[in-house]
């Protein structure tokens, strides 16, 4: 009779604690409770004490990995789906701040020339770039907000020339570009896995390119038996529309920052250009708004490190 009544008592709490909910924190912390409501941002419920009596609590969506209801057949809900949810809002890191470091190249820039660009010139392709981000988080998966992007080529080139007094010259020549790209982003993460720490990006930006292309040469001359340099300053400058997209990994190193790998790809096409001269022999022009024949493709690669902090 004993035997039977403590195998009652067994299969009686062995039911109870089976009919409880469960959550699961992200942190793998199992609690057994009596969840009473699930929103958009947190899950509410009650824990039973010592003494009979109920207390509540709340846990947020983003701390918790899974939670199973006993009301629904123990069916596992992977949070990530609500966490994913069109309408939810998040709870924190409402601001995602991005900082993009690396190399880039365009290797369409001399298209525009019709070939014949010396060899030479093709380190002119290649650069580095820095840019930055800001955007807010509309939802768990979504945010909109700014980019900016600043990229940089330089190349030098010397060449002598042997005169007809078999004395020889140099001639140099000094280019650098500078390229600043700013418009609007919008940004859409997904993020695999309870823990969260990984996460996959992708950004869409519009806006406009604003190029500045500085060009120096040196021309030693020699007339009457005098030597001069004859040096030439020129400076290119434009803007056009540009659009940008952006793809990124990231692993989530601290609470707030995370760290990985990006690319970007920015499409530009400059037709139109001012031109400025100045030479040392005091001969100067300059010319606004001229239409190039063949557009310059100013479009390019981008391979970063990136660096994301929400808060």
């Amino acid at each position: 009779m004993k035997k039977f009544a403590l195998l009652t008592i067994t299969l009686f709490l062995f039911i109870i604690a089976k009919a409880q909910d469960r959550i699961i924190s992200i942190n793998h912390d199992t609690i057994h409770c009596t969840i009473v409501s699930i929103n958009n941002e947190r899950i509410t419920y009650e824990l039973r004490n010592k003494d009979g009596s109920m207390t509540g609590k709340t846990i947020n969506l983003s701390q918790t990995s899974e939670y199973t209801r006993s009301k629904q057949s123990n069916a596992k809900v992977n949070t990530q789906n609500t966490l994913l949810s069109k309408f939810s809002k998040p709870s924190d890191n409402l601001w995602i701040m991005g900082l993009n470091i690396g190399l880039s190249t365009m290797p369409w820039y001399f298209d525009s020339s019709g070939g014949g660009v010396p060899e030479e010139y093709n380190k002119f392709k290649t650069g580095y770039h820095v840019n930055a981000s800001a955007h807010y988080m509309l939802n768990y998966f979504c945010g909109a907000g700014v980019e900016y992007s600043y990229c940089n080529t330089s190349m030098s080139n010397d060449m002598q020339s042997q005169t007809y007094t078999s004395l020889y010259l140099t001639y140099s020549e000094k280019i650098r570009q500078y390229i600043n790209y700013f418009g609007p982003s919008i940004l859409v993460e997904q993020h695999p896995g309870a823990s969260r720490k990984l996460t996959f990006s992708e950004s869409l930006s519009a806006g406009l390119l604003f190029i500045r292309l500085e060009n120096q040469t040196s021309s030693p001359t020699i007339s009457n038996s005098i030597y001069y340099d004859n040096v030439n300053n020129s400076l290119i400058t434009g803007n056009t529309f540009s659009a940008k997209l952006g793809l990124a990994a990231e692993y989530k190193v601290f609470r707030n920052v995370s760290v990985g790998l990006g690319g970007d790809f920015i499409w530009a096409s400059l037709k139109k250009v001012s031109f400025t001269s100045k030479s040392s022999n005091s001969s100067n022009s300059s010319t606004q708004s001229q239409e190039l024949n063949n557009a310059m493709n100013l479009s390019r690669f981008d391979l970063s490190i990136a660096l994301r902090y929400k808060f």
